[in-house]
């Protein structure tokens, strides 16, 4: 057993992580149990599996019938969901402090013993194809979708809504098999916090979790940046869709705050510079916006923009003289209020239960280690005219790759 301030870190025997923050001052707790597996781990074939096998589980486990599965959740209060990333499986539940024992055990029997009903399959998949048919009605949805598979080496640019080829391909024998292949105790996390006792935790951890076997699958190896490129889907439409992305600071790295900073001066609102200078100023688009993404092995800048074909041109040429232009020009009333804003959200975002324990497990997912808020905080308040600089200098706006969708190439 470890510790990171309030957090302690412990691992069972079967090699399930287990991190506990205990909140006191809260009468709620929350969870998360993270598996590895998703997109990213599917079969190049079948790729959206992982999205009906983190429904299908839900559909009945260990002695449970569907119905009776979810009336137990509801009996208890329980809020509670399950999805597929591209990297992780994620069981989340927010519940009261003596509901914890049950709603953990109802959790387990979904991971360790779920019926996967082949008479559900059918329902679920209607669900997800559905979702990718709505993509034609959601261009800045599939634009970004569209950058994505371009800008990323495989498999992290596979669509976070599977395909229909391969959602329509997964069969009850192959989700069967891809649920034994992948849950496994051993590199899976259980992120515990709110008004909860550790020893209570690690208790029904082991109770519940204690005879899991297995080891996780390890998640694929990143590769390199895809070939900058410039990318047009011709599409008849009234709107033209711009969207780029260039390579940023990785999550830990030296200028990962200040890439974070960054991005709140460029679109932090109304006094973000694209904000102002592109729909503000010149009324160019109806909607425009910077944001800063980041694993450990990679950051990412990806900007977008909605507008009309016919000012398409001048729309991308001003966002990318907003974006090259903040290397010695950032203001200190800029750097407070975008420092302010993120440590504001963050505080304001991480405050509940839920909040915490799926930050937690998120930072212990993507570093074998956890950032306390003050921690955080600090590093943002570190962050100044001199760190900016250095950042716009490590990772310069171009090259880049681009798309745009619509009617007109620019």
């Amino acid at each position: 057993m470890s510790s990171t301030d309030k957090v302690s870190i412990h691992h069972l025997k079967n090699g399930l992580i287990v991190l506990v923050e205990e909140m006191p001052d809260f009468e709620s707790a929350a969870f998360e149990l993270h598996v590895p597996g998703g997109i990213a781990f599917d079969d190049a074939s079948r790729i959206g599996s992982s999205l009906l096998l983190a429904e299908l589980t839900t559909r009945g486990a260990g002695g449970l019938s569907s119905e009776m599965l979810s009336n137990s959740f509801d009996g208890l209060g329980v809020g509670h969901s399950e999805s597929a990333g591209h990297e992780r499986f994620v069981y989340r539940a927010s519940i009261l402090k003596d509901t914890f024992s049950e709603a953990l055990r109802l959790s387990s029997l979904m991971v360790m013993s779920p019926h996967l009903p082949e008479e559900e399959v059918e329902s679920i998949r209607s669900i997800l194809l559905q979702d990718i048919a709505a993509l034609a009605d959601n261009p800045s949805r599939r634009s970004m979708l569209e950058l994505s598979k371009r800008y990323y080496p495989e498999p992290y640019n596979r669509p976070g809504c599977g395909t229909a080829e391969g959602i329509k391909g997964a069969t009850i024998e192959f989700l069967r098999a891809q649920q034994q292949a992948y849950f496994g105790a051993s590199g899976s996390i259980l992120s515990v916090a709110g008004n909860i006792n550790t020893a209570q935790v690690l208790a029904e951890a082991e109770k519940n979790f204690g005879s899991w076997g297995g080891v996780a699958k390890k998640r694929p190896a990143f590769g390199k940046i895809q070939p900058f490129a410039k990318y047009h889907l011709q599409e008849e439409s009234a709107q033209l869709q711009i969207v780029l992305s260039y390579p940023s600071a990785p999550f830990g790295t030296e200028h990962y705050y200040a890439a974070k900073v960054a991005a709140q001066i460029l679109s932090g609102g109304m006094f973000g510079r694209l904000f102002i200078e592109v729909r503000e100023k010149r009324g160019l688009v109806y909607s425009v916006y910077a944001a800063h993404s980041a694993m450990k092995e990679y950051g990412t800048v990806t900007a977008y923009a909605g507008t009309t074909p016919e000012r398409a041109h001048e729309t991308l040429d001003v966002m990318l003289q907003v974006m090259k232009g903040l290397k010695g020009s950032i203001e200190d009333l800029e750097i407070r209020r975008a420092k302010a804003s993120l440590k504001s959200g963050l505080v304001m975002g991480q405050e509940g239960p839920g909040a915490r324990a799926s930050s937690i497990a998120h930072d212990f997912w993507l570093d074998g280690k956890l950032r306390t808020l003050d921690e955080i905080v600090a590093r943002i308040d570190a962050v100044g005219q001199q760190e900016l600089d250095a950042y716009l200098s490590a990772y310069p706006v171009e090259p880049f790759t681009l798309l745009t969708l619509g009617a007109r190439n620019i």
